[in-house]
């Protein structure tokens, strides 16, 4: 039998706007036994001539987000593989030509299905009673224990257990193990997002506030709406590329985050004149970038002393340009002064100049706070001189070889970001004569400017 889930949102729109139809949505089944329901039809109502219809999820997987063509648009949704009891919410809209989406809400409760143990008096009936719902009865044993299987709801953190012996009956409240979880979904529409600003719908598995939830936007500025508290026009900033909005609820840890990408401006039109000749095109800037790094290194004993490097970055064009390749000089210095009884004082100098290639890869990006994570590898020409109150000065030069990983924090200040890292680093210096370490733990200050 189907069960007809209805539900109407207010008509949220600017004045003077256009809006689409508001859509109608039925379920089949209207709630999901976990472990025995695995997919759900939604049959979604609307106008002849209606665009298409968007549909996303706080949980589960839809086969196919959007539906075009006719009045009946069908959805086949996937609960999620869990195993404990849950509200899904489900969002359907669609996009008019003007004005704010129409969207419709649909919450599905998920039923956990287990066996709860109770222990009471030898051969009473035990029932459970969960949400009104009734379960069993099942006799317990010559020891006082019954299993009863039940189904729980969402939300539910109690139930009543009712034991009957003769004439004599017991009940008690006895606490569910539900982890506490309260989905959000939201949607940001139209993909692409025009440079003229689109529309941002948060819902809950029940009715929200703006009070309630914490908005945090990346490339676009937000701006809630009088009449729809949880309807936000989305304006993307100068330059944004991508549109990234986290909503978290302030009391809890629940939260949804959604990226859309930002539509590219037609270039303006050009007047090409006959005489005379066009200028030369401007050459697009780069993206290049330098920064120089001052510290230390220490790897026990004498293995210790000032680095300095400076280096150069491009990112590579995938992944959002999160990857980043660097080629880096730096300058070691290590030395050891030492007294020997009965000969005199023994000078010991190592100069390195490494050279490295490595990787940036971006990590954590919030606001103006950044975590990079940095490896490479390299050459290191290095020379030692020994000088002495009792032998010959000498000195040698020999070609070693030099890796490092570290963890590197930036703070953005316009086209200059101060820089922190900690650096482990393996460098050996050998030669017949000389055994030395310019790796170790090292930390260092900087910057890094993007022309």
């Amino acid at each position: 039998m189907r069960v007809l889930f209805v539900l109407s949102l207010a008509f949220l729109a600017l004045p003077g706007a256009a809006s689409a139809a508001t859509p109608e949505v039925r379920a089949t089944p209207a709630r999901v036994v976990l472990g025995q329901d695995t997919a759900v039809e939604v049959e979604v109502h609307l106008p002849e001539g209606s665009g298409p219809v968007h549909a996303v999820a706080s949980s589960g997987s839809f086969a196919q987000a959007e539906v075009e063509g006719g009045a009946l648009r069908k959805f086949q949704w996937t609960p999620p593989d869990v195993r404990y009891p849950l509200m899904a919410v489900l969002v359907f809209w669609v996009s008019g030509p003007q004005g704010t989406p129409e969207s419709a809400v649909l919450r599905i409760p998920l039923l956990g299905r287990t066996t709860l143990p109770v222990t009471t008096d030898p051969g009473a009936e035990v029932v459970m009673d969960i949400a009104g719902a009734r379960f069993g009865p099942v006799k317990a044993d010559r020891r006082g224990r019954a299993q009863v299987p039940v189904e729980v709801p969402p939300g539910m953190k109690e139930a009543h257990v009712l034991a009957t012996r003769g004439s004599l009956q017991t009940d008690r409240v006895v606490k569910l193990d539900v982890p506490s979880h309260r989905p959000l979904a939201a949607l940001l529409t139209p993909d692409p997002l025009p440079h003229s600003g689109g529309w941002l719908v948060v819902a809950g598995e029940e009715s929200l506030s703006a009070e309630q939830l914490q908005l945090t936007a990346e490339g676009a500025s937000l701006e809630p709406l009088p009449g729809g508290p949880l309807l936000y026009r989305v304006k993307p900033t100068a330059k944004a590329q991508t549109v990234s909005v986290e909503a978290r609820r302030r009391e809890g840890r629940d939260t949804v985050q959604v990226q859309a990408a930002v539509q590219a401006e037609a270039p303006p039109a050009q007047i090409v004149a006959v005489a005379p000749p066009p200028p030369s095109p401007v050459a697009e800037p780069h993206k290049l970038a330098v920064h120089l790094l001052a510290g230390g290194f220490f790897a026990g004993g004498a293995n210790r002393g000032p680095t300095v490097a400076l280096g150069a970055s491009y990112p590579l064009p995938f992944w959002q340009e999160r990857i980043a390749a660097e080629l880096e000089v730096g300058f070691r210095r290590a030395s050891l002064s030492a007294t020997i009884e009965g000969y005199g004082t023994l000078r010991s100098r190592v100069l390195a100049g490494p050279l490295l290639a490595s990787a940036r890869v971006t990590l954590l990006q919030r606001s103006a706070l950044s975590l990079y994570g940095r490896a490479g590898a390299g050459v290191l020409p290095f020379q030692h001189d020994v000088s002495s109150d009792f032998q010959q000065a000498f000195d040698e030069s020999k070609l070693g070889a030099m890796a490092f990983l570290s963890a590197q924090g930036a703070y953005r200040l316009g086209r200059v970001s101060l820089l922190l890292e900690f650096r482990g680093e393996y460098g050996p210096a050998q030669t017949s004569r000389l055994s030395a370490q310019l790796g170790g733990a090292g930390a260092s200050l900087g910057v890094r400017y993007v022309p």
